[in-house]
């Protein structure tokens, strides 16, 4: 008796949905034209269907696997955030998005003050800490359409998109105070956190580099007035 494909087809081990139903085609096709294949026929059929899906499945695996180092180049293994490629990747999304609809948003730069100081006196895996502990408020207070970035080793990004100046700088100013009153516990010392930030608006027209730039330029000026300010009150 000579065995049919379709049963050796059907093994949804050895063959995809996609070369299941070329299979069923051919199955068809053949029956229609009243096309007799003997048993070297039936089994050369099975060969090139089995081969088919093979080479799919090979092909889905690789493409799953690019896909993971795509994900991988953009993200900050850390915190799990996007790093400095995916903040650019977002931002020039961001942008042109802001060009076709005509929107407006703002980014902030935030950098840790003293953590240079955390490392030395609690260890670096007490700053590992801080720097999750930071990227968590981050995360927690913005919306899914916000990106939040690790951009370097202390340094953080905040996009907000679709937002007037005023109410970004605002929300900005808000995330600086709840990491600014907040404290990471590392065996057993309470680390306090501080950060400066850098706040600057964008519209459709932006460049993207000179925007980064400038909030760049907005964090460092902000993080010499409040080293004024504490040796002051010294």
């Amino acid at each position: 008796m000579i065995e049919h494909p379709s049963s050796k087809l059907d093994d949804k081990h050895e063959i995809n949905p996609y070369v299941s139903k070329l299979a069923s085609k051919l199955m068809k096709t053949a029956a229609n034209a009243e096309v007799k294949f003997d048993s070297t026929g039936w089994q050369l059929i099975t060969e090139v269907l089995s081969f088919a899906a093979a080479a799919e499945q090979r092909m889905a695996e690789q493409q799953e696997r690019i896909s993971y180092l795509e994900q991988l180049s953009v993200t900050d293994e850390l915190t799990g955030i996007p790093n400095r490629r995916g903040l650019r990747n977002a931002l020039g999304q961001t942008l042109a998005s802001a060009a076709r609809h005509r929107e407006t948003g703002v980014l902030g730069f935030l950098d840790l003050d003293g953590f240079k100081a955390i490392n030395d006196i609690h260890g670096h895996m007490a700053g590992d800490g801080v720097l999750r502990h930071v990227a968590k408020i981050l995360k927690a207070h913005v919306r899914p359409t916000d990106v939040v970035a690790r951009i370097a080793g202390d340094e953080f990004a905040v996009v907000l998109t679709r937002c007037d100046s005023v109410q970004g700088v605002e929300r900005l100013r808000t995330l600086q105070r709840e990491i600014n009153d907040s404290d990471f516990t590392y065996g057993g010392a309470s680390i306090p956190v501080k950060c400066s930030i850098g706040v600057k608006p964008f519209t459709g027209a932006t460049d993207p580099g000179e925007l980064i730039e400038a909030a760049d330029q907005a964090m460092y000026h902000d993080k010499q007035t409040r080293k004024g300010k504490h040796l002051r009150s010294a």
